[in-house]
């Protein structure tokens, strides 16, 4: 099995690693996966980036530290990624 790279985009309330997760989508490396933000989970896969990082992701695109107000709406992105083995 080969291993594919696994994106995780999780927009936090601050550029803290421990803030809160406020929205995530996992891109899958697989052919016709389709990646939503689903509104109605009540739940998030992890509660914050340090969650994510312990499960084995690794940070690879962090927030711009100097923020701006249009940041308070959408929360600050980290992009994180995870090798796992894939059947193709």
């Amino acid at each position: 099995m080969p291993r594919k790279q696994r994106l995780l985009y999780l927009s936090a309330e601050s550029t803290h690693p421990q803030s809160e997760a406020l929205s995530c989508a996992i891109y899958e490396p697989k052919s016709g996966s389709i990646t939503e933000i689903d509104p109605t989970l009540s739940r998030l896969p992890y509660n914050s980036v340090h969650d994510a990082l312990i499960d084995g992701w690794r940070i690879i695109h962090f927030p711009d530290q100097r923020g701006s107000e249009d940041m308070d709406i959408i929360g600050y992105q980290f992009i994180l990624e995870k090798l796992e083995e894939f059947d193709d």
